[in-house]
């Protein structure tokens, strides 16, 4: 039984925990306790939404995560689809990339897409009727990442994984310790924070600060999952609704900004109707890796291969997450 430990307790991390201890992998958790954890504040959208802006290499690592998801959601009960609000919706896509957004989906059919000259409110009517035309990609899966991350750790928790809460500065001090000499492989899955674990100037992360406008509505207000221009918008059970996402390269600055939620506001205000009332406002945010080769690191360190990183993307973790396991595990075997 290969003994293994993971830094880093979000998606990506408890993820590839997952993955690992389905084949019999012995798996500990090392929860580094990061404020702004982008897994907590992430739209939850398992589907990629601009795929056409990013490398071949990416695309096809995120049509295969859609894949996975499906796969994974095909096993779980109808009761724990319910626990991480699961659901099935349309994305309708339109603004400045739709011409964008309808010649990639024609070069690459892999899910069902129409393009649908009609306004919008045809399909949504507190839109306003300024827009027109929209592709529309069905039967794309959605879900609360924090309700996510709750359902694998109970589920690891149950089949035996140990969970254990230290702060790791250094990863050279932690291989160093005689204890840890027991696990055979070290999983780095600590998001943007991996760059400072590893102290590797060779390794570009920096973070990549995402804002999410979360508010309620006093009926319905869409069934749909929209993505205009650079916003997207996500509809929740009871009237509840997500805007996102701001990027801002701000590093590791914890403040929620009054400008991050006039931009958001903005695009509310900019689709919908003006009757559409915004209740219970709330603001969260999260630190996202961002690496200037646009691609994920998933693989062995060079020095070292005991370690292997899985850092997640600032864009695409946790749609990648299962995806990037697999990957992890093969490394392993």
């Amino acid at each position: 039984m290969t003994k293994c430990v993971i830094i880093g307790s979000g998606i990506v991390g408890l993820t590839t925990a997952y993955e690992l201890n389905k084949t019999g992998h012995q798996v500990t958790i090392i929860d580094n306790q990061s404020t702004g954890q982008a897994s907590k504040s992430a739209a939850g959208i398992m589907f990629p939404l601009n795929p056409w802006k990013n490398t071949k290499y990416m695309q096809d690592l995120c049509i295969s995560g859609h894949e996975q998801y499906n796969n994974f959601f095909n096993t779980l009960s109808i009761k724990d689809k319910r626990e991480i609000n699961f659901e099935k919706k349309n994305l309708l896509i339109f603004g400045n990339d739709i011409e964008s957004a309808k010649n990639w989906y024609k070069e690459n059919p892999v899910i069902n897409s129409s393009y649908i000259k009609k306004n919008l409110n045809s399909r949504e009517k507190f839109i306003k009727e300024s827009h027109k035309n929209f592709l529309e990609i069905e039967n794309i899966n959605t879900l609360d990442p924090r309700k996510l991350i709750n359902f694998l750790r109970n589920t690891l928790l149950k089949n035996n994984v140990e969970f254990k809460k230290s702060k790791i500065e250094k990863i050279d001090s932690f291989l160093r310790k005689p204890s840890n000499n027991k696990y055979e492989f070290i999983i780095l899955c600590a998001g943007v924070w991996s760059n400072h674990i590893l102290g590797n100037k060779n390794i570009r992360l920096k973070p990549i600060k995402g804002q999410l406008l979360h508010f309620k509505t006093r009926e319905k207000l869409i069934d749909n999952v929209l993505l205009y221009n650079n916003y997207y918008i996500i509809p929740r059970r009871d009237n509840r609704i997500v805007v996102g996402a701001t990027i801002e390269d701000v590093g590791f600055d914890e403040n929620i900004t009054s400008s991050a939620k006039i931009f958001l506001e903005k695009s509310v205000s900019e689709i919908f109707s003006n009757s559409v009332e915004m209740l219970s406002l709330e603001q969260t945010y999260g630190f996202r890796p961002y690496s200037d080769k646009e691609d994920p690191y998933i693989n062995i360190d060079i020095k070292n291969e005991r370690l292997i990183y899985n850092f997640g993307h600032y864009r695409y973790g946790i749609l990648t997450a299962i995806s990037s396991a697999k990957i992890v595990k093969k490394l392993i075997s």
